[in-house]
C-alpha cells in the first residue's frame, strides 16, 4: 500500500504550488521548477525533498538530473516524459514516432546531426527501453515500440514542452489518423 502524504505537508503554500506545477509539467527538474515558480534554490530543494519524503512526489534519477512526477504517473510514462523533456532526445524520439522504423542513415539525414551525436542519443534511448533496434531490408533500423503512447503524451502535455517541433509532430500524427 502506497503511503499518502500527510495533510500538514500539503498545507504549505509553496508545496501546493510545486505539486500543482508538476501535475501540469511532469518530469521537470528541480532547476526548471525553480525558474518556473521563481523560487530560491534552497527553498526549491527543501520543499521537493519534503514532498518526496511524504510520497507526494516521485523523484526519478535520470543521469545528470532528477525528474519529478506525481506518484500516479505510471513508470512507462515517466520514462517517456523524461525523454520528451530533453531537446535532442525529444527530436529523435518524435522523428522515430512519426514512422514505423528508420535506419541510422535515414535518421542522420532527417535530423542533420553527426554520426557520433546520433549514436550517443540512440544508445541512451535503447538503454532506457524507449527505442528498439529491429532488422530491416537494408540492415538495422530503429523504432518506437509504443508510438501511440508517445503521441498521446505529447498531446496531453503539449504546453509543458511547447516548441515548433511538437507542433509539427502533432500535425503530422493527426494527418495519419482516419477522420
Amino acid at each position: 500500500m502506497t503511503p499518502t502524504p500527510s495533510d500538514d505537508v500539503l498545507l504549505q503554500r509553496t508545496r501546493r504550488r510545486i505539486l500543482d506545477h508538476i501535475a501540469g509539467h511532469p518530469g521537470l527538474s528541480a532547476r526548471e521548477l525553480q525558474r518556473a515558480l521563481d523560487l530560491g534554490w534552497g527553498e526549491t530543494a527543501y520543499h521537493l525533498e519534503q514532498l518526496v519524503r511524504a510520497s507526494a512526489l516521485r523523484r526519478e534519477r535520470t543521469g545528470r538530473r532528477d525528474a519529478y512526477f506525481d506518484p500516479a504517473v505510471p513508470w512507462a510514462d515517466r520514462r517517456l516524459l523524461v525523454v520528451l523533456r530533453g531537446g535532442a532526445t525529444r527530436q529523435l524520439l518524435l522523428e522515430l514516432s512519426s514512422t514505423a522504423a528508420l535506419t541510422f542513415s535515414d535518421l542522420q539525414r532527417r535530423l542533420d546531426v553527426s554520426k557520433s551525436t546520433l549514436s550517443f542519443h540512440l544508445t541512451r534511448l535503447i538503454a532506457a527501453g524507449v527505442v528498439e533496434e529491429v532488422r530491416a531490408d537494408s540492415g538495422r533500423a530503429y523504432r518506437v515500440p509504443d508510438r501511440e503512447r508517445v503521441a498521446q503524451l505529447v498531446r496531453e502535455h503539449r504546453t509543458s514542452f511547447e516548441d515548433r517541433l511538437i507542433d509539427r509532430f502533432i500535425e503530422t500524427w493527426a494527418s495519419l489518423l482516419p477522420e
